[in-house]
């Protein structure tokens, strides 16, 4: 009878728990839902405004915007970094929410091609285009973009070149120099990366990271041009 006492109070809460926990689901999945019946609508008239706009004119664009005195360096180490890291909710009690995303979901670095770094090479006609791996959702980048089989199409206007202390090859692109380029390890670059925002009235807000020095635009497509608005 004692046993039975005491087990009582345990087998209540038990219970509360459970409830609680699904209070808390079916709360999170209705918010849930209602969020993302907000979000569509944005993500539809992104989408929309997407099919007019031309983004390959766009990434030309913002390489035109470049200011070469900003790059020093012989090489230029252009930083890919597609992948965000997507964190799900540590309380088992709610709902895993699948969300629109509504930063990049039209222009983002997976339209960059390897003819647009061609492209940034003859700019910049005495550099050496290095493109790096693509990053982890940890912002964790490869300095180099190593060869690989199944990327031999792709890269197949470039160059391969070696690093010195291990021997492992990468790709570069070089519109003046045929001679093979061997460098070290720790071999000074200069680096460039982006990340954008796609927003609402035919805009995207584009973060240019050049070395150490952060540049924040808005570009607006009108009358089949991208112009920027601030």
């Amino acid at each position: 009878m004692k046993f039975l006492f005491l087990l009582f109070p345990l087998i209540i809460f038990s219970q509360a728990k459970k409830d609680s926990i699904y209070e808390n689901y079916i709360y999170s999945k209705a918010k849930c839902i209602e969020e993302n019946k907000k979000d569509k609508i944005l993500y539809d008239k992104l989408k929309r405004e997407a099919s007019e706009m031309d983004f390959n004119s766009l990434t030309r664009t913002l390489i035109d915007d470049l200011d070469e005195r900003q790059f020093t360096r012989r090489y230029i180490n252009f930083r890919y970094s597609i992948f965000r890291l997507e964190c799900g909710s540590l309380d088992p009690g709610e709902y895993e929410c699948e969300k629109y995303n509504l930063k990049d979901p039209f222009y983002n670095l997976r339209n960059w091609t390897t003819d647009d770094l061609i492209y940034l090479g003859k700019k910049f006609k005495d550099k050496f285009i290095i493109p790096s791996s693509v990053g982890s959702g940890f912002g964790y980048y490869e300095g180099y973009y190593y060869v690989d089989k199944e990327d031999a199409e792709k890269f197949k206007k470039f160059s391969v070149g070696k690093v010195k202390e291990s021997g492992a090859k990468f790709y570069y692109y070089s519109k003046n120099s045929k001679d093979s380029l061997e460098i070290s390890g720790n071999t000074g670059m200069d680096y460039i990366q982006f990340s954008f925002y796609n927003l609402p009235d035919h805009q995207v807000k584009v973060y240019q990271y050049i070395n150490s020095k952060k540049t924040v635009k808005t570009y607006e497509y009108k009358y089949d041009k991208w112009e920027i608005i601030e």
